[in-house]
């Protein structure tokens, strides 16, 4: 297969959205310089892949009925694996990120958790004969014309069920159960390129997300999510493999109708 051309000649400028400011807002905290594998590589620094990999040129922000609510692992902020942030660049008026905090979680999360025009839901699968509020749906029972929220915990799968059993602040929300998203787009998840989950049914957050959009029946903007999240895999498996991407299908769906 051919590679990708970039269906725009610049390389796009995007308004900061929340995951760039907290990334931002950890750097000005930092007391030293975030040193990993690839550190040598020169990034775009909007999606932080290799400037011949940018991905950008593919990044359609649109809006969305429910909206986001990243509840990040410090670890994650920095790490241009982190795929919760596909979520930001595609939905970003309908994204909130906050770095996760045992203990005193930002006073800003729990003004958004305790927002009475906002109906919230964790997105977790829960322990077996833990007792918790299950919800199927990202809508609220009642007649109330409420935001349907969904917070996502995003780090690793070991990261995540710490953040989950540690956050006793967490508790009082209902569980959103994906089940049924997962088992109507089961061929089209687990695809995670970059990371290798140890277990069945460990998905990247991007498509945690797409779930959360698929049950709300937001059909169109779970495609874009996943069709986005599969143009990040490539894009990054060609930077570290030092070849160039191989155009995909969801390319071709993610360029601009004018292309």
């Amino acid at each position: 297969m051919k590679s990708p051309e970039s269906p725009a000649t610049v390389t796009p400028h995007f308004t900061p959205h929340a995951v760039d400011k907290l990334r931002q807002y950890c750097e000005s905290q930092s007391t030293r310089a975030f040193n990993a594998r690839g550190i040598s590589l020169k990034r775009c620094s909007q999606c932080l892949l290799g400037l011949m990999t940018c991905i950008c040129p593919w990044r359609q922000p649109g809006q969305t009925a429910i909206e986001f609510v990243l509840l990040m692992h410090r670890d994650e902020v920095f790490k241009p694996t982190n795929t919760g942030r596909l979520i930001a660049d595609l939905f970003p008026d309908q994204t909130h990120a906050f770095l996760w905090d045992r203990t005193q979680p930002p006073a800003a999360l729990i003004k958004l958790i305790n927002d009475p025009k906002r109906h919230c839901q964790l997105v977790f699968p829960p322990r077996e004969g833990e007792e918790r509020i299950i919800e199927s749906h990202p809508y609220h029972a009642n007649q109330r014309k409420q935001i349907a929220t969904v917070i996502l915990l995003d780090g690793t799968w070991k990261q995540a069920r710490k953040m989950y059993s540690q956050s006793q602040w967490l508790k009082q929300l209902p569980l959103l159960d994906l089940n049924t998203a997962i088992d109507s787009l089961d061929g089209e998840l687990g695809h995670y390129k970059v990371r290798q989950a140890c277990e069945a049914g460990r998905l990247a957050t991007a498509e945690a997300g797409a779930l959360c959009l698929h049950a709300a029946q937001d059909s169109d903007n779970t495609r874009k999510l996943l069709n986005y999240f599969t143009v990040f895999n490539e894009h990054y498996v060609a930077a570290r493999m030092n070849r160039r991407p191989v155009y995909q299908a969801a390319h071709e769906a993610l360029a601009p109708p004018s292309v």
